[in-house]
């Protein structure tokens, strides 16, 4: 497998988060072209509905981090998909003009590792057609003992069972044959992991790749990462007078 390699990112008023994210992003960028010159990376970011500085931030955050670069470029599209599902589809078909082999996806509230996609590559090269990854909340935003519960819910290991679209990668001819993210406001990547297995890929998971992702009790989508890690506290009780984030 060459490496022609996409990363999407779907975006909704990010302004606090998109840098870190883009940042980490970079760095992943760099670490594969470092060991793979010949390697090309192209970055899409999908804004969607943002009504404050998302993408400013991103592309400073890209230039500053990346630079003018030939290897790796970002690309920003902004729209109005009101779906988590339907803004990453959008990133991911303007990634496939391109013609990548692999298509890395994260969100914009999310920092991955430095070794992100060279470990993708290296496990695509061997045969993988998806490679999840584990997410955990930010230890800096989501409080401690809500963040202690997720912890002593989730087994964070090789052959996990869960299944994050802020940390996860797959083959683009078998992304293409099993139809893509689906238009919906969350689980898309439930949805094109089920079409991936149906159609008889190779699907991989691992926490070699940890990511963080943002630690709040509110986001974006209505049934997404944060109503999970609201839903949690309230269980417990631990929710009660906490200011929303």
């Amino acid at each position: 497998m060459s490496s022609r390699i996409a990363v999407v990112i779907p975006a909704c008023n990010e302004q606090d988060r998109v840098a870190r994210c883009i940042e980490s992003v970079s760095a992943a960028v760099r670490n594969l072209v470092s060991a793979e010159p010949g390697a090309i990376v192209c970055v899409v970011l999908a804004a969607d509905n943002c009504t404050d500085r998302t993408v400013p931030e991103a592309r400073k955050a890209w230039a500053a981090s990346w630079g003018p670069d030939e290897r790796a470029h970002l690309t920003v599209l902004e729209g109005h998909w009101a779906s988590a599902g339907g803004a990453r589809q959008a990133a991911a078909n303007r990634a496939l003009i391109g013609n990548p082999d692999w298509i890395a996806s994260t969100d914009a509230d999310t920092a991955v590792p430095a070794h992100w996609l060279s470990y993708q590559v290296e496990r695509a090269r061997s045969g993988v057609d998806a490679v999840l990854g584990t997410v955990e909340p930010d230890p800096d935003e989501c409080p401690d003992h809500v963040s202690r519960l997720w912890h002593s819910e989730h087994d964070l290991a090789e052959g996990h069972p869960y299944i994050h679209a802020a940390n996860m990668g797959v083959r683009a001819g078998a992304f293409a044959a099993a139809g893509g993210f689906p238009n919906v406001e969350c689980s898309e990547d439930e949805a094109v992991v089920g079409a991936l297995r149906a159609h008889g890929a190779r699907v991989e998971s691992t926490d070699r790749i940890r990511a963080i992702t943002s630690g709040r009790l509110r986001g974006r989508a209505a049934l997404g990462f944060a109503y999970h890690l609201r839903s949690l506290a309230a269980q417990r009780g631990a929710v009660e007078g906490f200011a929303d984030r």
